[in-house]
């Protein structure tokens, strides 16, 4: 498994869209000529697909992408809170699956971890 990139959500990211990193765009995401959005599938640790729009807004170079269709509906399902970590990450034979993994801030004995969301 390789990681894309992660983010710990904010209270845009739970209630709104999701930021998405440019450079992770960039690298990965390939929009067609004069295209604006993309829609893509990412798996779950449950194996359930969601489809998500990566959407790039056109401002003098600075595509400032966002996910939109689909998200909030991960979230409000997921039941994610602003101060969790959404990790995007390739997983597969070739590193050809895109997955997605939350994990949540506990405290435990004066420390934090990073622990496994379970709904």
């Amino acid at each position: 498994m390789k990681e894309l990139c992660s983010k710990i959500l904010t209270a845009t990211d739970v209630g709104v869209r999701f930021s998405f990193p440019t450079a992770t765009m960039r690298e990965h995401f390939k929009l067609l000529e004069g295209s604006q959005s993309l829609d893509f599938q990412v798996m779950d640790k449950y194996s359930k697909v969601w489809t998500f729009r990566l959407y790039t807004r056109k401002n003098d170079g600075h595509p400032k992408p966002v996910l939109t269709k689909g998200w909030l509906d991960f979230v409000k399902r997921m039941g994610l809170k602003v101060g969790d970590k959404v990790i995007f990450v390739l997983h597969g034979n070739h590193n050809d699956h895109l997955g997605i993994l939350v994990k949540r801030n506990i405290k435990l004995l004066g420390s934090e971890h990073w622990a496994d969301f379970f709904m």
